[in-house]
């Protein structure tokens, strides 16, 4: 007659019968909602002492511009709006559509100019992985990285004109070379020993390739590709200070010669979260695929 009831751990009293153990969710994702529901409650409850400095910093935000400022030039007040007025200012933008408007326009850049920037992943791989190319493509790459995507502006409004091709060029100049010498540094890592021992069991050229070196660097290249969103990021808005009728940079400018601060700090405060959003998303999804690479699992 067969047991329904798995051996016991550490005595009878410790023994869980198979129907029940099967029952137990794999994982948190797996887990009934009730249960995810408050495991996220219980999360959002226990970072709350971490936002005290943050409360502290919008508390003295508001006392400076709603009580200190005026007392010495009621005018002054306008140059540093208050917390309330930004969030007055927010509300009435996304009722209307109009931030949301801008803020598609410049993530729209910054997908479009990441597609072309991802070309430095295999240009990266190449050469990191073969001597010669490394030659002949590192001199070009030494001279044009140091250069700052802002200093091409000029350069690409004659090229492309006034739009989001010329956008899409400097954010595209800010993205390409992080990730291009991230993976050149990530191929260059990979342990020899791994290569020789793929090799030694008969493993074609294009194997050890894709199986040891890409996998080998994609921690590297994932970090690349935090860094060149990033800076990409920034590029963008610079860009869109000069040469664009819309997006979070052009919002900036146009509210600038307004003098509406209050829209300015919204822009600038989007773009803030936007970035946040973004590296966030890098870091969860790196978590996932790759939760063997400790780098990425911080």
């Amino acid at each position: 007659m067969q047991s329904n009831h798995l051996a016991p751990i550490n005595g009878p009293e410790r023994s869980v019968p198979i129907d029940d153990a099967q029952a137990l969710p794999a994982s948190p994702a797996a887990a009934p909602l009730g249960v995810r529901l408050r495991m996220w409650l219980f999360g959002a409850v226990s970072a709350l002492p971490n936002l005290i400095f943050l409360a502290v910093v919008i508390l003295f935000w508001q006392f400076i511009s709603k009580v200190w400022l005026p007392r010495i030039d009621p005018q002054m007040s306008v140059l540093m709006p208050a917390p309330t007025t930004i969030a007055v200012t927010a509300a009435g933008m996304i009722a209307s559509g109009e931030l949301f408007y801008h803020m598609i326009a410049s993530l729209k850049r910054e997908v479009f100019a990441f597609l072309f920037a991802a070309t430095a992943i295999p240009l990266g791989i190449a050469m990191g992985w073969w001597r010669q190319v490394y030659s002949q493509v590192n001199p070009i790459m030494e001279i044009l990285r140091p250069i700052p995507p802002l200093a091409w502006i000029p350069l690409s409004i004659l090229w492309f004109g006034l739009g989001d091709e010329q956008n899409e060029f400097i954010i595209f100049l800010g993205m390409f070379f992080p990730i291009l010498v991230n993976t050149i540094v990530g191929v260059k890592n990979i342990d020899p020993n791994l290569v020789r021992a793929a090799r030694s069991l008969g493993a074609p050229e294009h194997k050890v390739l894709i199986r040891i070196v890409l996998k080998g660097a994609l921690p590297q290249i994932i970090t690349g590709v935090r860094i060149g969103l990033g800076v990409g990021w920034m590029a963008l808005v610079a860009a869109e200070l000069v040469g664009a009728s819309s997006g979070l940079g052009f919002l900036i400018n146009d509210a600038r010669s307004m003098l509406r601060t209050d829209t300015i700090t919204v822009g600038m405060l989007t773009i803030g979260l936007i970035g946040l959003l973004i590296d966030t998303a890098i870091r969860v999804l790196s978590r996932r695929l790759l939760p063997w690479s400790l780098a990425l699992g911080k």
